[in-house]
């Protein structure tokens, strides 16, 4: 039976171990918030005392952490007490510079390491749908890609270590901009009297059609069910989105990319978070 250690057990590490732990798998966790370890009751996962007791009970270690700084304070206490031969697993979305820095020092000890952000967000980690994009060595990639298979449907390997976060920054820029499009585009349609029902059987067999409409609606009520209909409880907050953006920001300056949309997008989701609205799911943006 393998054995995988799992740090970080908020919205989206609870579905990811959970569905581990149905499988052939044994899954000690770790979180510093204890209240995360409520929504494992009734689990077979254990609870690992500190990360010392992880890494001595783990052959894999799966991080997802809220940001680059949390990655590399938690990679860095945990690789005194690692052992050669060992996989890291960072699932955590961060910047691409952190991702390589953490990941060659890691190597440098002898660990296996992947990036392997995910899309989907909690509802694919609960319904284990997401879809993994990673980063690094070929040969670790398949050796870990059952993992990938258990927790989403989809992984790609995009490439050498830290490609994985590049191709997320670049997914959930689209996907913000697309939000805002999305909520524009129902507007207009409920100020011409469309049946909204109506408006999205044609986008999502359309053209128009893309996942922020055919999965994730943010119109209440509209498609299939959706932090809309819970009043944007829950999901993707949105000042996680707007950190995302951030990423892909400072990306584009270090690569003198230009993204005049995304940079908007950005400073929209700042707007809304900065107005007390960043716990809300992503898809709120609609409304402001």
């Amino acid at each position: 039976m393998k054995k995988i250690g799992f740090i970080g057990l908020g919205n989206m590490g609870k579905g990811m171990s959970i569905n581990l732990s149905k499988q052939n798998l044994e899954i000690i966790g770790y979180d510093i918030n204890d209240n995360a370890y409520k929504n494992l009751k009734n689990t077979k996962i254990l609870i690992a005392n500190n990360l010392n007791h992880l890494i001595s009970e783990s052959e894999i270690i799966i991080t997802m952490l809220p940001d680059g700084i949390a990655v590399k304070k938690v990679w860095s206490e945990m690789m005194p007490f690692s052992k050669t031969g060992q996989y890291f697993i960072d699932c955590s979305t961060i910047d691409v510079k952190t991702s390589k820095s953490v990941q060659i020092i890691a190597k440098e000890k002898g660990l296996l390491t992947l990036d392997a952000p995910v899309s989907g967000g909690v509802i694919g980690a609960d319904q284990g749908t997401l879809t993994f994009m990673v980063g690094g060595a070929s040969k670790t990639y398949n050796e870990m890609k059952f993992l990938f298979e258990i927790m989403g449907k989809n992984s790609i390997l995009c490439g050498e270590e830290g490609s994985g976060q590049s191709a997320k920054i670049c997914n959930n820029m689209l996907l913000a901009s697309t939000m805002i499009a999305v909520g524009e585009s129902f507007n207009l349609g409920k100020n011409l009297g469309l049946d909204l029902n109506k408006l999205f059987d044609v986008i999502s067999t359309s053209t128009g059609s893309c996942w922020a409409v055919n999965s994730y609606c943010p119109i209440k009520g509209i498609g299939p069910n959706s932090p809309a209909d819970k009043d944007y409880e829950g999901g993707f907050a949105t000042a996680l989105m707007y950190k995302d953006l951030g990423l892909a920001v400072d990306a584009a300056a270090e690569t003198k990319s230009k993204i005049n949309y995304g940079i908007q997008t950005y400073e929209k989701y700042k707007e809304v978070t900065e107005n007390n609205k960043g716990n809300l799911d992503f898809s709120n943006i609609i409304n402001e």
